[in-house]
């Protein structure tokens, strides 16, 4: 996990016995709670949200029994940030900052944009826009090369559009990149007969 985990260490060479008098955390979105990690071991104490605003000494004699201590906010939906501190700061500590969505929400929001395109894409097959639907496809391929529902409409167009043996490759690429897509499948099938390709060999 700490792989994940961005950590930031904020050191100031002086004294131990003076210690910062505020601390202030602030975080966009805001709303992420806030932990203190005393010891590598122990678990994580939640001592409230975003933004925070607390006597940092106080804290300090509340939780901290060694010289260094971290902070963790956490929010659904975005990677955990740390925070690494030693008592040996005197200043107000004023820390802002910007979560960063996590890598599953990521993934999902560039997979619903994949899903608008293609949605694009069969409105202009369908309207015999193949020129179109094309340039899309072709720039869709490069930005999701293994998915196979791209090949499948390419070779849907290239159909649409009379070139068999276009038609033939992209389908057999679609069920290559993907062995449960049966509609692939279905279509390799047939243009093979079609163009008396021997199946077997293929």
């Amino acid at each position: 996990m700490l792989s994940l985990i961005r950590l930031l260490i904020l050191v100031v060479a002086l004294p131990t016995y003076v210690w910062a008098e505020k601390i202030e955390i602030k975080s966009n979105p805001e709303e992420a709670e806030i932990f203190i990690l005393t010891d590598e071991g122990a678990a994580p104490q939640k001592i409230g949200k975003t933004p925070f605003k607390q006597d940092l000494k106080e804290l300090i004699q509340t939780y901290v029994k060694k010289n260094n201590f971290v902070f963790e906010l956490r929010k659904e939906g975005y990677e955990p940030y740390r925070v690494l501190f030693t008592k040996t700061s005197n200043l107000d500590v004023e820390l802002a900052v910007n979560l960063e969505v996590s890598r599953e929400i990521k993934t999902i929001k560039r997979h619903d944009m994949l899903m608008v395109e293609l949605f694009d894409v069969q409105k202009l097959i369908r309207g015999k826009n193949f020129t179109d639907a094309m340039n899309k496809l072709n720039t869709l391929e490069k930005d999701y090369p293994h998915f196979s529902i791209i090949a499948e409409l390419k070779a849907t167009t290239y159909y649409m559009m009379k070139d068999v043996e276009k038609a033939l490759s992209y389908y057999r690429k679609s069920f290559a990149l993907n062995s449960d897509n049966v509609d692939s499948y279905k279509m390799k099938v047939y243009l093979e007969k079609k163009l008396g390709i021997d199946t077997e060999k293929n």
